[in-house]
């Protein structure tokens, strides 16, 4: 991020559970596969305190889970957080898609193994989705059938594609300018 814009970054990331009064502190979060295993499971403190963090103008971004399996995995514990919210799919127009770089729209950044063809159903289309405030501002984003993280992760790596690295690093951006001034 900080090579290819103006925005500083900490070079080192820092590691927080979502019931951590810390997060307040930073009005970007990543978390990735929380569609794995089963789903997360939020405690009540979590819930709560993540609620707040995003209610306070916080941002989550959730990356790296793939097909129906792991979507419903993540549904049935994450729509505890707003259940007076809908999780919506964004369409190519949305302002996020060009608040920096002009997207087309949610990208399908596959994974340094290659997610595709593994027989699962609904893992042929990326697609991102959002819970909103309610003045329309995307508090929580979610790409689904995307790695983002290994685009960024696998840049320099001569077996990953460059087009997914540079998508992936377009999105970043666009999400990181998104969430500072929304």
């Amino acid at each position: 991020m900080a090579r290819l814009s103006n925005v500083r970054v900490m070079e080192e990331p820092i590691v927080l559970r979502f019931d951590d009064e810390e997060i307040f502190n930073y009005p970007f979060l990543y978390a990735l596969e929380m569609g794995r295993n089963g789903g997360i499971s939020l405690s009540p403190q979590e819930t709560e305190n993540l609620r707040e963090y995003l209610l306070r103008g916080g941002f989550l971004l959730i990356d790296d889970f793939w097909g129906e399996q792991q979507w419903d995995a993540f549904y049935q514990d994450f729509s505890k957080l707003f259940p007076d919210r809908e999780i919506t799919e964004l369409n190519s127009s949305h302002e996020i898609y060009h608040t920096f770089y002009d997207i087309d729209g949610a990208q399908m950044i596959p994974g340094r193994g290659g997610r595709r063809g593994f027989g699962q159903a609904g893992m042929d289309n990326a697609s991102n989705h959002a819970i909103m405030d309610d003045e329309g501002r995307v508090m929580v984003l979610i790409n689904w059938n995307s790695d983002m993280g290994d685009g960024w992760e696998h840049t320099y790596d001569q077996w990953y594609p460059t087009q997914y690295a540079n998508s992936a690093y377009q999105l970043g951006i666009n999400y990181l300018i998104y969430s500072l001034t929304h």
